[in-house]
C-alpha cells in the first residue's frame, strides 16, 4: 500500500493491485442477507480464465450454507454489464434498513484513464472487465468503473445497509517472481490498461475533487476492506485439489473467503466469525495457496473482537486442501528417455505421470535438469532420476504441513522480499506472533534434505514475549524453493527437537510430515523462500 497516512477511500480500496476486496458486515441482529454472485472464464475478446466460475459456485454454495436465500448468481455470458446493473438494484430495492448486500466478483481487472479528473492519485480508474469487452466497438462499454461502485455503496449507507464485497481480480501485471521456462501453462485475472477512443458510457458521477472518505468513517462506515494482494504483486489462478484428488482452478482470495465463511476461520468454535479470526485465516492462507505470491491488505485493523458475520460452527476438515494440490502427486516429465521413465515408475509408485493439460503439481524437464512447481518457481536445480524422488516427497511434505497449519498459523515472513534471492544474499526470517511460546524452527530444502535450525544448545527454547523471533542466514547452494517451518507450543518441544534432530541433514520429508501429524496444541507457520545460483 502506498498510503501511509490512512485508509483509501472506497472506489481506490476496491480494486488497488490486485485486488480482492471484502466489505465486511457486523453480524448483529436478525438482519436478512442478500447477494449477487459473479463469476466470468468466457471472454469474447481476452484471454480466457479457468477458475472464475468455480469461485462464484464456491461462494453461492457457502452463502447458502450459511442461510443466504435471496442469492443470484450470474456466470460467464450472464454477466453482463445491463443484467449486473439491473440486479444489485433489485438486491437494493428489496432490502431493509440493517440487511446485508453481499456482491462478489472473480474475473478480470484492469485500468484506464480516469474519467473524473482528480479522482485518483495514480490518474488511473481501476475496473472491472465483463466477458463481452473490447477494445474497439460495441464491446467497449461491457465493464464496471471503481467509481461507479463507489456509488452503489454510498447509496447502500444512506439507506441503512451494511455491504460485502468481493472482487477477486487484479490490475496490476507484476509478477512477485518470474515463472521459470517450462512451468505449466498459467492464467491471471489481468488485461493490460487500455484506451477508448469512443467511450460509450455516460455515467451520471460526481464531478469536481475527490472524495475523500475512508473507510470505517463517515459515509463508509459501514464498509470495511481485505484486499487480496500488494501493488507489486499480481493474482494467479491456482489448481487447488480436494482430498479425493481432483483439481479445480481458482483464486486464493474467494477460496479462502469461502472457507472463512464457511467456519474454518472461527478459532473458538462459537458459531460467529471475528475480525481478527477472519483476518488471520485469510492472510495466512492466500499467501500458503499463492506460495507467497499474494500478501493481502486487511483494512481496518481496529476492533478485532467485532463479530462480523456468523456462520456454521464446523470441526476441520481432515483434508481442508489449504495446499494447491493435496492428494496424489501429478508429475509431468519432459524430455526423459524411456530407461528414465521406468526407473521413476519404480521409485514412485504412487505418482501419477499426467500431461500439461492435467495440471501438474510438478514438471521435470530431464534436459534442464529442473524441477518446475505448478506456480512456476524452480523447486530444485540439477535434478535427475537419483534426485528427483526427494524433491517429489519435500513437496508431499510442505502441502501436508500447509494442511495441519491452516486454522492455527503463525506468521513468518521472509526479508526484504518475497522474491528470488541469489547467491551470497542476506535474508532474515521473521516469526511473529509468539507470545512468550516454545519456539522450533527448521526447514526442507528443494530436494529435501531436513535442517533442524532452533534452538542450538546457545539458543533460549522460549522466545520473549512480543518480540518477533528473527534469525539471518545467507544464500547458499542448493537453489531452488527452500521452506522454513516454525512450530510453537504453550509447553517445551524437546520431543520435538530431540526427533527433529535425528533428522537433520537426511533426506527425509515424509518422515518429518508424520511428526508433525502426531502432534496437537501446536500452532504452525511455513514460508518458501526461493534462490537461485
Amino acid at each position: 500500500m502506498r498510503n501511509t497516512d490512512g485508509l483509501h477511500r472506497l472506489r481506490r480500496m476496491l480494486f488497488i493491485a490486485g485486488v480482492a476486496a471484502v466489505a465486511w458486515v457486523h453480524a448483529a441482529g436478525a438482519e436478512t442477507v442478500r447477494g449477487l454472485v459473479i463469476g466470468i472464464d468466457d471472454y469474447a475478446h481476452e484471454k480466457d480464465l479457468r477458475g472464475a466460475v468455480n469461485d462464484a459456485r464456491d461462494i453461492s454454495r457457502t452463502l447458502r450454507e450459511i442461510g443466504v436465500d435471496d442469492l443470484t448468481v450470474l456466470l460467464d455470458g450472464d454477466a453482463t454489464r445491463n443484467n449486473i446493473m439491473v440486479q444489485w438494484q433489485a438486491l437494493m430495492d428489496r432490502a431493509r434498513r440493517g440487511d446485508t448486500l453481499v456482491l462478489t466478483y472473480a474475473g478480470h481487472g484492469s485500468q484506464q484513464k480516469e474519467r473524473v479528473a482528480g479522482t485518483e492519485r495514480d490518474g488511473k480508474d481501476e475496473v472491472l472487465v465483463l466477458g463481452g469487452f473490447s477494445r474497439r466497438g460495441e464491446g467497449t462499454g461491457e465493464r464496471i468503473i471503481d467509481d461507479e461502485i463507489h456509488q452503489w455503496f454510498l447509496s447502500a449507507g444512506r439507506k441503512g445497509l451494511r455491504v460485502v464485497f468481493v472482487a477477486d481480480s487484479c490490475h496490476s501485471g507484476t509478477l512477485t517472481r518470474s515463472v521459470a521456462r517450462g512451468a505449466p501453462a498459467q492464467t491471471y485475472r489481468y488485461i493490460s490498461p487500455y484506451e477508448l477512443t469512443n467511450d460509450p458510457l455516460e455515467l451520471d458521477l460526481p464531478q469536481g475533487a475527490a472524495d475523500t472518505a475512508e473507510a470505517g468513517t463517515g459515509d463508509l462506515a459501514h464498509v470495511s476492506f481485505l484486499a487480496g494482494s500488494q501493488d507489486h504483486e499480481t493474482v494467479p489462478e491456482i489448481p487447488v485439489g480436494d482430498k479425493d484428488g481432483n483439481r479445480q482452478f481458482r483464486g486464493a482470495l474467494s477460496y479462502t473467503f469461502a472457507r472463512a465463511v464457511r467456519g474454518e476461520a472461527d478459532d473458538d468454535g462459537d458459531g460467529v466469525l471475528r475480525r481478527r479470526e477472519v483476518w488471520r485465516f485469510v492472510r495466512e492462507n492466500v499467501r500458503k495457496l499463492s506460495g507467497s505470491r499474494q500478501t493481502p491488505n486487511l483494512l481496518p485493523n481496529a476492533r478485532g473482537d467485532e463479530a462480523i458475520l456468523r456462520t456454521t460452527p464446523t470441526e476441520p476438515d481432515p483434508a481442508p486442501g489449504t495446499s494447491a494440490t493435496p492428494g496424489m502427486t501429478r508429475l509431468q516429465v519432459r524430455d526423459a528417455g524411456p530407461e528414465a521413465l521406468a526407473a521413476l515408475r519404480e521409485r514412485l509408485p504412487d505418482v501419477r505421470m499426467v500431461s500439461d493439460e492435467e495440471s501438474p503439481d510438478l514438471v521435470w524437464d530431464a534436459e534442464r535438469g529442473e524441477a518446475i512447481t505448478a506456480l512456476g518457481d524452480v523447486a530444485s536445480y540439477k535434478v535427475d532420476v537419483e534426485t528427483l524422488p526427494g524433491v517429489v516427497r519435500k513437496w508431499e511434505a510442505v502441502r501436508a504441513i500447509k494442511a495441519l497449519s491452516a486454522r492455527n498459523s503463525l506468521r513468518l515472513r521472509i526479508d526484504p522480499h518475497d522474491g528470488l534471492h541469489r547467491r551470497g544474499a542476506r535474508i532474515a526470517v521473521r516469526v511473529e506472533g509468539l507470545e512468550g511460546r516454545w519456539l522450533t524452527v527448521f526447514s526442507l530444502s528443494g530436494n529435501g534434505v531436513v535442517h533442524h535450525l532452533h534452538p542450538t544448545p546457545r539458543d533460549p527454547p522460549k522466545v520473549a514475549a512480543d518480540v518477533p523471533f528473527r534469525f539471518e542466514a545467507e544464500v547458499t547452494p542448493p537453489f531452488g524453493s527452500d521452506h522454513v517451518v516454525a512450530v510453537s507450543a504453550d509447553s517445551p518441544l524437546d520431543g520435538l527437537n530431540t526427533r527433529l534432530r535425528g533428522l537433520d541433514g537426511r533426506k527425509a520429508a515424509t518422515e518429518l510430515a508424520s511428526v508433525l501429524a502426531e502432534a496437537s496444541g501446536w500452532s504452525l507457520g511455513i514460508q518458501g523462500l526461493y534462490t537461485a545460483p
